[in-house]
C-alpha cells in the first residue's frame, strides 16, 4: 500500500518515493515482494500516483504489478478494499498486505511469517514486534487466555493500551473470503475518522476466527519512514549493515563512516576502498582492486587489481584489469576499458572503447572514440566529435603515438602504426605506418614587440607617450 501523503516528509516527491540504499523505498519493498513468487502484485496508489506508478513500471516493468488507485484518502482499510478490487474474480487464496514504506523487510523474514502462518491454521495472520519504545504504534490487545482480541491504533488507545509492548507492524496474510468480508464491515468510528484496517483483527474474532499474532525475530526489518530524521537514521543503518558484510568478507574500508556502498554492490576480497568513497548501483569491484578515496562509481566494472586513484568518477563503464585511472579522471557512460590501461589527471572519456594497454596520461578528452592496443596518446588530445547537431567517431588503430595537442575532427580514422606529430589537426583518414604532420613554417619577427607597445599608446598631458586604458 502506498496511497499515503507522507506530511512529516514535507516534500513535494511521494514519500515512497525518497531513495534508501540507492533506490526508491516502493521499488525496495517490491523487490523483497516479488522473491516471494506471488500469483498477483498490487499497489495502491493515491498522492502522486501517476509519479509512483511510472517509477514502478521503470522498474519491474508493466506486467509485473498491477495498480489500483484510492482517489480519496479514507485509511488503510479503504486502501485495502480499493487492493482488493484489482484481483480477478473468484480468486481465493491468501493475501499479504505490506506498507510501501517498509524498505528494510527481508524476504527471508516474509518467508518465515509465511511458513508460521499456514503451520498456525489461522486464517488471519499478522507480525508483531515488541520494540523498546512502541511510541505511536497500534498496539496488540490480547484477551485472558493470550489470544489476540483486537489492535487498537496509539491515537486511540486509553493509558492502560498504552503501556502493551507489543505493537503491530502493519503487515498481514488473510484468507481471501475472510479478508472480504471483515473489511465489508469497517466503519470510520475513530478519532481520525477513517476506515483503519486493524479493525480486521476484531472482524474476524467476531466471526470466532483464530487470529495469529508471529512476534518478528528482528523488529528494524519492519520500521517505517515518517521523516527525513527516520529516512537519514535507515540510511545510516543499511550502510553499516552492508560495510559489515563487505569487511566479514575480506574487504577493507580505511574509514567505514565515510564508505557509501550499495547493497547491490559485488567486491572481490583484498580489495581495498579508501575515505569519501561511493559506491553506487550495481557495481562489480574484482579481487585486490585499490579506491585510493573521494571517487564516485555508480554501475562500474572494475577488473581485478585495478588502482584508483583520489578523486575518479566513473559511470556506466568498464574498467578492465590492472588498469590505473586518475587522479582525477572522469568516465562517462560507455567507456570500456580492456585492462591494462592508464587514464591520467584531467582526462575525460566517453563512449570510448581503449584497446589493452593503451594509454591517456593527462589532460585529453576522448568522445566516441575507438582505440586499439597499445597506443599512446599524449596531453591535450581531443576528439572533435560535435558539429553543433550530431556526434561522429573517431577510430585509432593498434601501437599509435598520438602527439600532445592534437585534433582529431570526426569522423576520421587513423590507421595502426602511425605516429601523429604534437600540435596536428587531423581532418582526413590516416593510412598504417604514416606519419601525420599539419604544422605551418614558424615565422619570427624580430623587434615586433616594441612596435607593437608603441601602436597602443596615446600622448599624455605632459607630453609623454603613456600606455591606452584597456583590459
Amino acid at each position: 500500500m502506498a496511497a499515503g501523503f507522507g506530511t512529516r516528509m514535507r516534500s513535494a516527491r511521494p514519500k515512497v518515493l525518497h531513495p534508501i540504499g540507492g533506490r526508491p523505498m516502493i521499488v525496495r519493498v517490491l523487490a523483497t515482494i516479488s522473491q516471494l513468487s506471488p500469483d498477483h502484485s498490487i499497489v495502491v496508489l493515491g498522492h502522486h500516483a501517476a509519479e509512483v506508478e511510472s517509477e514502478i513500471v521503470a522498474h519491474f516493468g508493466r506486467n509485473k504489478v498491477s495498480f489500483a488507485v484510492q482517489g480519496v484518502p479514507q485509511g488503510t482499510g479503504d486502501a485495502a478494499r480499493v487492493g482488493m478490487g484489482m484481483l480477478p474474480d473468484g480468486f481465493s487464496g491468501d493475501v499479504m498486505m505490506v506498507y510501501g514504506d517498509m524498505p528494510r523487510i527481508s524476504p527471508q523474514t516474509l518467508e518465515r511469517f509465511i511458513a508460521s502462518h499456514r503451520e498456525s491454521g489461522a486464517p488471519l495472520s499478522l507480525v508483531s514486534a515488541r520494540p523498546e519504545s512502541p511510541g505511536s504504534y497500534g498496539r496488540i490487545v490480547r484477551n485472558s487466555s493470550g489470544a489476540v482480541a483486537a489492535i487498537v491504533e496509539a491515537s486511540d488507545a486509553t493509558p492502560a493500551e498504552l503501556a502493551i509492548d507489543e505493537i503491530n507492524t502493519g503487515v498481514y496474510l488473510v484468507d481471501s473470503d475472510l479478508l472480504r468480508r471483515a473489511l465489508g464491515e469497517l466503519r470510520p468510528a475513530n478519532a481520525q475518522g477513517e476506515y483503519y484496517l486493524t479493525d480486521i483483527v476484531a472482524a474476524a474474532c467476531r466471526r470466532g476466527f483464530k487470529v495469529h499474532a508471529w512476534t518478528a525475530e528482528h523488529p528494524e526489518e519492519f520500521a517505517g519512514v515518517n521523516s527525513r530524521e527516520e529516512l537519514s537514521q535507515m540510511e545510516s543503518d543499511i550502510r553499516r549493515e552492508t560495510n559489515r558484510r563487505l569487511m566479514a568478507s575480506g574487504v577493507t574500508l580505511v574509514d567505514p563512516a565515510t564508505a557509501y556502498i550499495s547493497e547491490e554492490a559485488e567486491i572481490g576480497a583484498d580489495t581495498v576502498i579508501g575515505p569519501n568513497v561511493q559506491i553506487l548501483g550495481r557495481c562489480r569491484i574484482g579481487a585486490g582492486v585499490v579506491i585510493e578515496g573521494t571517487a564516485w562509481l555508480r554501475e562500474v566494472s572494475i577488473g581485478a587489481r585495478s588502482f584508483l586513484k583520489l578523486g575518479v568518477r566513473a559511470e556506466d563503464c568498464r574498467i578492465g584489469e590492472d588498469c590505473e585511472i586518475g587522479p582525477f579522471a572522469n568516465l562517462r557512460a560507455g567507456t570500456d576499458l580492456e585492462g591494462h590501461n592508464r587514464i591520467g589527471n584531467f582526462v575525460e572519456t566517453k563512449q570510448a572503447r581503449i584497446g589493452r594497454g593503451s594509454k591517456a596520461s593527462h589532460l585529453s578528452y576522448l568522445g566516441d572514440t575507438t582505440i586499439g592496443r597499445e597506443t599512446n596518446v599524449g596531453c591535450g588530445v581531443i576528439t572533435v566529435n560535435y558539429d553543433g547537431y550530431d556526434k561522429h567517431p573517431t577510430e585509432i588503430g593498434d601501437r599509435c603515438m598520438i602527439g600532445c595537442d592534437t585534433q582529431l575532427v570526426a569522423p576520421v580514422k587513423v590507421g595502426s602504426d602511425v605516429y601523429v606529430a604534437s600540435g596536428t589537426t587531423v581532418l582526413r583518414d590516416v593510412p598504417d605506418g604514416a606519419l601525420c604532420v599539419s604544422r605551418h613554417p614558424q615565422a619570427v619577427k624580430t623587434g615586433w614587440t616594441e612596435g607593437w607597445r608603441k601602436r597602443h599608446q596615446k600622448p599624455a598631458s605632459d607630453g609623454k607617450a603613456t600606455a591606452r586604458d584597456g583590459k
